[in-house]
């Protein structure tokens, strides 16, 4: 017979804890009022307890490490506040995520994932302040754009932190060449959306977004030459990175190494009127 998972066990835990609170309170009954108090305390804070050792191992059993759960919730909340325009509220999530993170013992900062989707968040909302303004500095000419290189370098510098974690993590990780051939192999013909990523895929994804990121920067700090080595770096990490290759496509367009296309870009996803429609934040 198999052993009962963590869920079954659990259940039975709480089921069974909860018969015998039920027992212990009508003996309570025939107690001093005192000792009723402090019994009474003593059971529901055992109640508490085994529910919440349940639902640690029922995110463990899900694959989930329940000691990411806050961290991670505030950076689902600053990505929707980033969504709705609301930059300083989601940097305070981010910023909040990255705090809690930090404090998490027994995690390897160097190569996490998800401290490095945190710190990859943080540098957008300075990338976006560097290069649109924000409140009453909103940039409202396109010749005006990166007009605060400070925060774009800010910017800059969480990019690269979360890039070396992805890199770092991958040299140690990723599996031999011709193991990534067999399982891309395995997929010829599968739905795209049932696909499950192995880590490394992961990472790399991961890793070509921040990439993505970086190429920005670097293109509205005036360094094109760098911008394009980054965005192909990132496509070939990742080909189907669109905002990569949207960028790339019309950073070419910009120096005179392809064509402009036959039409113009339209706003954006959000319907955002950006002055600079044309390239895109990962």
């Amino acid at each position: 017979m198999s052993p009962p998972d963590a869920n079954t066990f659990f259940a039975a835990a709480v089921t069974g804890g909860c018969r015998g609170l039920m027992s212990k309170l009508g003996e309570l009954l025939k107690l001093n009022k005192t000792m009723k108090m402090v019994l009474l305390v003593v059971a529901v804070l055992s109640a508490v307890m085994v529910i919440m050792l349940w639902r640690y191992y029922q995110l463990r059993s899900v694959g989930q490490d329940a000691r990411y759960k806050a961290p991670m919730h505030h950076y689902s909340a600053g990505e929707k506040k980033m969504i709705r325009g609301k930059f300083k509220k989601a940097l305070k999530e981010y910023e909040t995520a990255r705090e809690m993170l930090e404090k998490i013992p027994g995690i390897n900062l160097d190569q996490d994932f998800y401290y490095g989707i945190v710190l990859n968040s943080i540098g957008t909302i300075y990338l976006r302040i560097g290069i649109y303004g924000q409140g009453r500095d909103t940039v409202k000419r396109k010749e005006d754009l990166g007009k605060y290189p400070d925060k774009i370098r800010r910017a800059q510098s969480y990019f690269e932190r979360s890039i070396k974690i992805y890199r770092t993590w991958l040299a140690a990780h990723r599996p031999p060449e011709e193991e990534v051939r067999k399982i891309k192999a395995s997929r010829v013909g599968m739905d795209p959306d049932k696909i499950e990523l192995r880590p490394f895929e992961r990472y790399e994804r991961a890793l070509s977004v921040a990439l993505c990121n970086l190429g920005m920067a670097r293109r509205y700090l005036g360094d094109t030459q760098a911008a394009l080595k980054i965005y192909r770096e990132a496509l070939e990490i990742w080909p189907e990175n669109r905002p990569a290759q949207n960028n790339l496509e019309t950073l070419e367009v910009d120096l005179g190494l392809r064509p402009p296309p036959p039409e113009p870009e339209k706003d954006d996803e959000r319907g955002e009127k950006l002055l600079d429609r044309q390239y895109r934040f990962c």
